[in-house]
């Protein structure tokens, strides 16, 4: 039996996005950081961090919050409960988890809210050429990355293929009737996985509460999904830290300035396995179109959007894709990327579109509206 060693890194519960701007670390900006005073520096400012969807949340709100930090923990667990209710594949009682075990083609009803985020996850999906697909769940959970825990030894071509037969944005579809959505499979066995985006689904939520409650400043930053506004407790830009994946803790390989957008970063270099017989490393992204997970040198990518489910869905995709790819698919529809990989010395190495420039600058610029959320 080919046995594994399964690898859950020191890093893989924090963020692969580091918030050094009102969060303590002070690391030398990329690009230099002249014009970058927006504000005075605040008086009052209301922290909360705390551990969600298996990873950290830290929230900074410069100005402080309305009700201080019973009511900003208040209003974040509000918005946790409500994606997690939804989307999770952990919890029995969600709706994903429940559409999963519905082993049948026939209609299953789910929220409005649901089916929102659902189209908009297709309408992003379809973008990259279904690079991140949302029905590659059973795949996750071959490999043992999923909700149903670690596998003894790595799978078989055979159990690959079958498993791919029910795996694809065409196995399941989503229709409206009389105000009331429904999900219909086309095989029993078709399962959903929305955690790709789970971190910047609940980061925009929050960030459209906030602005509601005209909130002019603030730093939501969920696992690899960052939202910010205005400025920051010293008064000037957001900055985030894009993680160095060579550093095995909280070392900055890129400074960005993501002005008023959303940032979120996937990367391969956290949780993974080793098969213990033939020495494979595999990663916990897995390409829709092999079945497998990632082989290539890429190991994280970032991307800058009005909406964190947005950036969120296309990392992800686009790590899959790998640098260049990615790149050149950025550089094509004009969407910020930014990518690392490993070159052929172990030494890390970036490269970025165009439209990611600005964001390396941490220049003042135009804000740009704020994005709101799938009600």
């Amino acid at each position: 039996m080919r046995t594994v060693t399964k690898v859950l890194t020191a890093s893989a519960l924090s963020l692969a996005l580091l918030t050094f701007s009102g969060c303590g670390q002070k690391p030398e900006p990329v690009g230099g950081a002249t014009g970058d005073v927006v504000a005075q520096p605040f008086a009052e400012v209301t922290k909360i961090n705390g551990q969600i969807f298996g990873t950290f949340y830290y929230i900074t709100v410069p100005g402080g919050y309305p009700g201080g930090e019973d009511t900003l923990r208040s209003d974040a667990q509000f918005v946790f409960t409500k994606v997690g209710n939804a989307i999770s594949t952990f919890d029995p009682s969600a709706e994903i988890a429940r559409f999963n075990e519905h082993h049948s083609t026939g209609d299953f009803p789910i929220s409005s809210y649901l089916a929102n985020v659902i189209e908009e996850v297709q309408r992003q999906s379809r973008r990259i050429g279904m690079a991140m697909d949302p029905t590659v769940g059973p795949l996750v959970n071959l490999w043992g990355f999923g909700p149903k825990g670690q596998i003894e030894h790595s799978p078989t071509d055979e159990q690959v293929a079958e498993t791919k037969e029910y795996v694809g944005l065409d196995k399941f579809s989503l229709r409206r009737a009389g105000g009331t959505a429904f999900l219909v499979k086309s095989d029993p066995r078709v399962e959903l996985d929305l955690s790709t985006i789970g971190e910047g689904l609940a980061a925009d939520e929050l960030a459209a509460l906030m602005d509601r409650k005209g909130i002019a400043n603030y730093m939501i930053a969920i696992a690899g999904a960052i939202r910010s506004k205005g400025a920051n407790p010293e008064g000037k830009l957001w900055r985030v830290g894009i993680e160095d994946p060579l550093s095995h803790g909280q070392k900055v390989f890129a400074a960005v300035c993501p002005q008023g957008m959303a940032i979120s970063t996937a990367g391969s270099y956290r949780n993974f396995f080793v098969d213990d017989e033939t020495n494979q490393f595999y990663s916990h992204v897995i390409d829709p179109e092999t079945g497998r997970p990632i082989a290539h040198r890429t190991v994280s990518v970032s991307v800058v959007d009005r909406a964190a489910l947005v950036t969120d869905a296309l990392d992800t995709g686009l790590l899959v894709w790998g640098a260049q790819k990615a790149v050149d698919w950025g550089n094509k529809n004009d969407v910020a990327v930014y990518a690392i990989e490993i070159d052929d010395k172990g030494q890390a190495k970036e490269t970025h579109s165009r439209a990611f420039d600005i964001y390396l600058k941490c220049k003042v610029h135009q804000n740009l509206t704020q994005t709101a959320p799938l009600e």
